[in-house]
């Protein structure tokens, strides 16, 4: 056990009891929230507030003390970057690539201090604490009838339509689930031990294997309880350590995992994470690959103002009578209701217990989800959570409110919804207006650009291009890139952007001419092939002609004697995915994912930048049949 696992979450045990879950000068484009902000204080000292703090709940919890989590700008220069974390005094332990997060450790007397100076770079695009949050309560199966809860939201009357499918991938991010559990265990096919890095999923706290239970466990087998759902496979991914605390950081990670195996519906028991951007993102991750996050709305009891995500869907609870739950926290970021007293479930030791809270009421509303895809498997994320919102029972004031949201999930009349809604592919290509900066505008130094990309679905990502070359992807809102022209050509250059929607549709490129002069680089930001510019892209695997009949990962080894910045993959023509490198050489890797693919020749190409904004590229010929 590592010391993350074992004692990091330890530092505040009193505050941790209050925080219920369901257990250069920045420049001055005023585009987007700001990260942080530093004001004087008494004295000489400073004070900073990070954004997720402008929520008093969020603000309460405890956080690592040695930790900050900040996301860079989109095409920031990877050299500069490592110079200003050496510089504040900021050393890199980790990345999530997939939401652009770079993992800080710095000296916890100096955190706020650093968090300041990163704040005045004109490389960051946000910087956050790392949040501690705790996992905490507050058929023929011989305890169904004792189940009111599923009586409560209708689920026989769905499992007349659908019992579930093996297709609809269900993972339960908390403190593990019991492996060997006789309810649970034919489900769980796969797990994943987040702070430790492997395999041993293992419940080391009890919470787990009680949301999985209420989800999940095995129906119809004469012993135990009955899941919402009969069929789906379990994904059992741990984020905490032995004492149910987890953090933001972890809990994203979690949510990747899962997304990357193939989950379907995430259950997230944690709270309040109605404000927490490290898990948004990792929630619009999600969202955008097809998958829907559940969170738990927090048994604090308490209201607040938070708005929460469209990329989640966050759950309250009631009581037997259709009450609210006196624990279960409201706001306008509550999206539906489910029973969250007393239910009946799997528990540690391969026994049963009637826990209460949010956490409880979560996994019933994501079992609807997946009940609701079982029976309609075409459909996307936000028609399923409208299915789920149109069919709930209106309870409290007349439409939405901040208690009951949109009301108690009706899981037989969701389904049933689901059931009977036409898939619609959707053709139409996102729209794109670049707000900055203007035609025929000159630059120097760092500037930053922003673009505002929207869809009727949602937008999955933006890249922008510098004289056609694909130089950064931003996939998460506002749309905001560092462009470095003291590293581009003297002369005019032309800027484009490209926004693709959830369903691969790319809109057409919004461009602007923009001028650089005296700059240090010559010639025109041409794309040259490989080796033109000493920065060779090497595929390793498959070899080039190959035949691929399943999802294959393609390596390639990239070099650059300026050091690398950042790799970009793209399929036929189109951008699917960015990641930073450093060094001066490494191998980076794909996951080619084919389903869906059109049978004939296919063109993966590998573009490289290095820390100077060189650019080079390499391309693989591969045939899928």
């Amino acid at each position: 056990m590592n010391m993350r696992s074992s004692s990091l979450y330890r530092i505040y045990p009193i505050l941790l009891a209050l925080v219920l879950s369901g257990c250069g000068a920045r420049p001055t484009l005023p585009v987007g929230e700001p990260t942080l902000s530093v004001g004087d204080t008494e004295g000489s000292s400073e004070s900073i507030v990070f954004a997720d703090d402008a929520d008093p709940a969020m603000a309460a919890l405890p956080s690592v003390e040695n930790e900050l989590l900040v996301q860079p700008y989109p095409g920031v220069d990877a050299t500069a970057l490592a110079d200003l974390y050496a510089e504040v005094g900021a050393t890199v332990t980790g990345e999530l690539s997939d939401i652009e997060l770079t993992v800080l450790q710095v000296p916890p007397d100096e955190l706020s201090q650093i968090a300041a100076e990163l704040a005045s770079s004109d490389l960051i695009e946000g910087i956050h604490r790392n949040y501690i949050f705790q996992a905490q309560q507050s058929a023929n199966d011989p305890m169904f009838p004792l189940q009111h809860h599923l009586a409560q939201v209708d689920i026989p009357e769905a499992w007349n339509l659908t019992t579930g499918s093996q297709e609809i991938v269900i993972a339960i991010v908390d403190t593990g689930v019991q492996p060997d559990h006789p309810d649970l265990a034919e489900r769980i096919v796969d797990g994943w031990n987040v702070l430790d890095g492997n395999a041993d999923y293992a419940d080391v706290a009890g919470h787990g294997t009680q949301v999985a239970g209420v989800v999940a466990a095995v129906s119809n087998n004469g012993i135990g309880v009955t899941g919402v759902t009969w069929a789906g496979p379990i994904l059992a991914v741990r984020v905490s350590d032995d004492d149910g605390f987890s953090t933001s950081r972890d809990i994203a990670s979690g949510i990747l995992w899962a997304v990357g195996r193939g989950a379907k519906v995430i259950n997230v028991s944690f709270a309040p994470l109605w404000s927490n951007t490290i898990v948004r993102s990792a929630a619009r991750q999600a969202f955008n690959r097809g998958a829907l996050v559940v969170v738990s709305a927090g048994n604090g009891g308490r209201l607040t103002r938070s708005r929460g995500y469209r990329e989640a869907l966050f759950v309250g609870a009631v009581d037997e009578g259709g009450e609210l739950a006196s624990f279960s926290d409201r706001g306008p970021f509550v999206d539906i209701v489910a029973p969250g007293t007393s239910i009946r479930t799997t528990s540690m030791g391969s026994t049963y217990r009637r826990p209460s809270g949010t956490s409880f009421a979560a996994p019933i509303v994501a079992g609807a989800a997946a009940l609701a895809w079982s029976a309609n498997p075409d459909l996307r994320p936000v028609t399923i959570v409208n299915a789920l919102i149109d069919a709930a029972v209106d309870l409290g004031p007349r439409f939405k409110d901040d208690s009951y949201g949109h009301g108690l999930v009706d899981v037989g009349a969701a389904v049933g919804a689901a059931s009977r809604t036409a898939f619609v592919p959707d053709v139409s290509p996102p729209t794109v207006q670049i707000m900055h900066p203007e035609e025929g505008a000159s630059l120097s130094g760092r500037s930053i650009v922003a673009v505002v990309a929207q869809d009727l679905w949602g937008v999955a990502d933006v890249v922008m291009s510098v004289d056609g070359v694909p130089l950064a992807t931003d996939t998460r809102p506002p749309y905001r890139f560092v462009l470095a022209a003291d590293a581009m050509g003297s002369g005019d250059h032309e800027l484009s952007f490209v926004a693709t929607d959830l369903a691969g549709n790319a809109s057409a490129p919004a461009t602007v001419t923009v001028h650089v002069a005296g700059s240090r680089r010559t010639g025109q930001g041409s794309l040259p092939e490989t080796g033109d510019t000493g920065l060779p892209v090497d595929f390793e695997s498959p070899v080039s002609g190959s035949l691929v009949t399943e999802d294959t990962p393609i390596s390639a080894t990239v070099s650059a004697e300026a050091g690398l910045a950042f790799v970009e993959w793209l399929i036929d023509g189109v951008p699917v995915f960015v990641t930073p490198v450093s060094g001066s050489s490494s191998l980076v890797t794909y996951m080619w994912r084919i389903a869906g693919v059109e049978p004939g020749n296919h063109t993966i190409t590998l573009v490289v930048t290095d820390a100077r904004g060189g650019v080079a590229m390499g391309r693989l010929e591969l045939i899928t049949r």
